[in-house]
């Protein structure tokens, strides 16, 4: 276990890493032209670096090895404790200072971002550990008791060795639990308490896999019907492991697990909210903006940028309220929206078809906008029933590397009023095409640049991309009636106020109610999702930030490349680019489109 003492070394450590992308002065932001043997030198030492940390995610991340086929890691979970997190930091920053002694400015531009990109990761893990992420790893949303029941999701199961690796893990579930108890109780004797709010719900994510039988349990689910490829003799036999396996292991150390939370650590959990509150104080949110939004922005600005956009939207909102005649005000339209049963589905498959189709429809006119297409498909599914009452309305989980399963859009089929039809083009554009799956599938694809540049996932970058892709609707051919668009309308609301409402709550101080409060004033959200969203702003700070800023930045490029390139522009080949080398920066993001758009108009002119 990491003591009090051990902590403030590494905390002494971290202390001693600037944010050097905060400071374009620095050697390799420099463009002095170097002789060609340094540059040489140079680049060999950084393919050795990369080599080195891709090789250091695999070694600790079975889950990310198993995703680019390495099939020995199919046995095995990853650790949690604390002397994995101490073993990463001094990973993070013995890389961190190899890369620091290399001399930049003798790289070409593209080199030196792909370098910086680099830093940004390893400076932004070592202050993760300095201001105590480790030390809350469980809420509603995250934890063993959300990702665990899921792990099977993961898997492909065709082989006899498959479903025993499968059993290996399965049996390193009690180690995995007692790491992730041990982070907890260190994080309680630092006085890192969550805020009570983010743990509603996780006793019942616990007991739905323990108060059943193991073959009722989602860790079963492998086993249920079992592939042709696999004999009966093994079936048997499995199903029998498995079952032993479950009853011995699993379930008791998710009992284990939930006596620790309801006995020890719900107890403790604070009824305060803001992130503020734990040790770290105002540094806690701060990194958590700088990690989220990979800007230099503060707090207040943040805060700034939603209310304009705030007033902007619901302006435009206003006028379609105008548009289809509505007798009442915003409050009174909003209401309707939330309470007419003819906005909402009442069959869960329905509203599965009903996304299908819509995506069905995106990928038909995607040619019109991207040159390039992802080779991995992709699919809906449903949220299990386990974790969908205290979920989002949607997520979306990438495909492997190795293509043994598509990319899934997850949608939320528990309480159908909360989930309305005008939503939905919206919510399928950002979740799959043109967002999520696009994006993350064609930076799966990528070639000729490090392994670890096909894993890097800036949120602002890709939770940016996916607010811009519902903006390209219209251009798609959705968002044909005034409620669609005012679904669409509200959801960049809903992005815009996450930059009022997280700011409010974690650096205002405000109230879990306050939250609430605007976001429901604002919003056509309905009240389950709004509650939804602000718990989750409160358990994962800063992080809801990235979308609007990181879209904010893409439409300023789209608009520059329009204006400065006029009728030679194409929006094909602006999105190929912008995807092109996967996710990055912001700074970085500008930075190489800027240079692209006068690289064109250069041409153009000549």
């Amino acid at each position: 276990m990491i003591t009090t003492k051990t902590l403030t070394v590494l905390f002494s450590c971290a202390m001693l890493l600037s944010p050097l992308w905060l400071a374009p002065g620095h050697l390799w932001a420099q463009t002095s032209v170097a002789p060609p043997a340094q540059e040489s030198v140079t680049l060999q030492s950084l393919a050795r670096i990369y080599q080195e940390y891709w090789d250091g995610l695999l070694a600790d991340d079975p889950l990310l090895a198993s995703r680019n086929g390495h099939k020995e890691a199919d046995f095995h979970l990853p650790h949690c404790g604390a002397t994995q997190v101490a073993k990463d930091l001094q990973f993070h920053f013995n890389l961190l200072q190899g890369i620091r002694s290399l001399d930049l400015s003798s790289v070409s531009v593209s080199a030196r971002q792909q370098a910086q990109m680099l830093i940004r990761i390893l400076e932004t893990h070592v202050e993760g550990v300095r201001i105590g992420l480790q030390y809350t790893p469980v809420s509603q949303r995250r934890g063993p008791q959300v990702w665990l029941p899921m792990l099977a999701s993961r898997m492909t199961f065709e082989r006899t060795i498959d479903h025993e690796a499968y059993l290996s893990r399965l049996t390193q579930i009690p180690r995995y639990i007692d790491q992730t108890i041990e982070m907890l109780r260190e994080g309680i004797e630092l006085g890192f308490l969550p805020p009570q709010v983010t743990l509603e719900g996780v006793i019942d994510q616990i007991a739905s896999q323990v108060e059943t039988v193991p073959e009722q349990t989602l860790f079963y689910s492998p086993f249920i019907s079992m592939p042709g490829t696999v004999g009966e003799p093994d079936q048997t036999r499995l199903q029998s492991l498995a079952k032993a396996v479950i009853d011995d292991q699993v379930q008791p150390a998710f009992r284990k697990f939930k006596n620790f939370m309801e006995t020890e650590y719900i107890p403790l959990a604070r009824d305060t909210f803001a992130c503020l509150y734990y040790p770290t104080g105002s540094d806690y949110y701060g990194h958590c903006i700088r990690r989220h939004t990979t800007t230099h922005k503060n707090a207040m600005e943040i805060h700034k940028i939603g209310q304009l956009e705030v007033a902007r939207i619901r302006n435009q909102m206003q006028k379609i309220i105008s548009e289809v005649g509505f007798e009442g005000d915003f409050a009174a339209f909003v209401e309707h929206l939330r309470t007419d049963p003819s906005f909402y589905h009442d069959d869960p498959e329905e509203l599965l078809r009903g996304y299908r189709d819509i995506c069905k429809r995106a990928d038909a006119m995607l040619p019109q906008l991207f040159g390039r297409l992802p080779r991995a498909p992709y699919g809906v599914r449903k949220i299990p029933d386990f974790e969908a009452p205290r979920s989002t309305t949607a997520y979306y989980r990438p495909a492997p590397p190795d293509g043994s399963q598509p990319g899934w859009f997850y949608a939320n089929t528990h309480d159908l009023s909360s989930r309305p039809r005008y939503e939905m083009e919206a919510l399928a554009l950002h979740e799959a095409v043109p967002g999520h799956h696009l994006q993350l599938a064609l930076q799966n694809e990528l070639e000729n640049l490090p392994q670890w540049r096909t894993t890097t996932h800036f949120t602002a970058y890709i939770e940016g991309w996916g607010l811009y892709s519902e903006s390209l609707g219209e251009a798609m051919g959705f968002y044909q009636d005034p409620y669609s668009r005012f679904g669409q309308l509200s959801y960049e609301m809903w992005r815009a106020l996450r930059l009022v409402v997280d700011t409010g709550i974690h650096e205002l101080g405000w109230s879990r109610q306050q939250a609430v409060d605007v976001m429901l004033d604002n919003s056509a959200l309905t009240r389950k999702n709004v509650e939804a969203e602000v718990d989750r702003y409160i358990s994962w700070p800063g992080q809801a930030l990235a979308y609007k800023i990181g879209e904010l930045v893409i439409q300023e490029l789209v608009q520059d490349a329009r204006s400065r390139l006029g009728e030679r522009f194409d929006i094909r080949h602006f999105h190929d680019y912008l995807l092109k080398e996967g996710s990055m920066p912001l700074d970085l993001l500008r930075s190489r489109m800027e240079s692209w758009i006068t690289t064109n108009a250069t041409s153009d002119e000549d």
